[in-house]
């Protein structure tokens, strides 16, 4: 069976590409890897050759999602697929530092299915916020059931709901790496860098503020998930998550690590209101549902 671990990389089209490059090299602090001949930048986190490429485009948008999934052969993969409806295609030496991988498109949503990637190991950078990892995607759709049926056939489960606007999912032990939006069209929602701890969320608004980028929402604690999490917009529009105490799931059991936050104890997935979604936005004057 296929199955997904890990968020490996986004693809980014943008059409401010200087200004989304210096977003990432102050800002966020990522390595800049390696430039294309199509002047696509690979930026590394710390580990991989690379978690964000920037491409210029006429429309900032999100042209790819790479997924990490166990070391398979791509017929494999394919088989897998076709079995699950879904038709894949291997492409062979199509980004630097991965060897091969399988595309996918579903939901409006392109997918790179990534067996291996070379981790070069730039480190991580003194300067900018230095996230830990490209921890989540929210992607709209408009196909959101087919696109959650894809993700469950590569291994994720569901850990929650937002009624029928949004689901949940996890293929390791962060409560989601994955938020699927059902919505009239398919586009990014947001991205989500984890931070190193809680307090790390000053410095990061403090950043923010001198990069005049302004916060838009937060920090403060989701309901699904638990994740303390502040949001800002960068130079594309892109909307991009801080976050950090997001819950962890236990498989084996169902529930989610106690937490002295947690409404259940246990707490388990479950079924959240919309009111429970859309006050984050009422409460803050940011509503979240504006950018699907």
């Amino acid at each position: 069976m296929t199955r997904a671990f890990q968020l490996g990389y986004l693809d980014l089209e943008t059409n401010v590409l200087d200004a989304e490059l210096d977003y990432y090299d102050r800002v966020i602090g990522a390595t800049l890897v390696e430039r294309g001949p199509d002047h696509r930048a690979y930026l590394s986190l710390g580990l991989d050759h690379h978690n964000i490429t920037l491409s210029p485009a006429p429309q900032s948008r999100l042209a790819a999602i790479g997924l990490r999934i166990e070391q398979e052969e791509p017929a494999d993969t394919l088989r897998h697929l076709e079995g699950s409806g879904l038709r894949g295609a291997v492409k062979s030496d199509a980004r630097p530092g991965v060897p091969v991988l399988v595309e996918v498109e579903v939901g409006g949503h392109v997918l790179h299915l990534v067996p291996e990637m070379a981790m070069p190991g730039p480190g991580f950078r003194p300067i900018g916020i230095a996230p830990n990892v490209l921890g989540h995607v929210a992607v709209a759709s408009e196909a959101a059931d087919k696109l959650v049926a894809a993700f469950a056939a590569l291994g994720f489960q569901t850990t929650d709901w937002f009624e029928d606007v949004a689901t949940f999912m996890t293929c390791n032990r962060d409560h989601h790496v994955l938020n699927i939006l059902a919505a009239p069209s398919s586009k990014l929602h947001h991205i989500a860098f984890g931070l190193r701890s809680r307090a790390h969320h000053h410095d990061a608004a403090d950043l923010l503020t001198a990069a005049r980028l302004p916060v838009v929402w937060g920090p403060s604690r989701h309901t699904a998930g638990h994740n303390l999490a502040s949001y800002h917009f960068d130079p594309s529009g892109f909307l991009v998550e801080f976050y950090s105490d997001m819950d962890l799931l236990v498989p084996e059991l169902g529930i989610f690590e106690p937490r002295p936050w947690h409404e259940d104890m246990p707490q388990r997935p479950r079924v959240w209101s919309l009111q429970e979604m859309t006050t984050w936005g009422t409460r803050y004057e940011f509503d979240f549902t504006s950018v699907l």
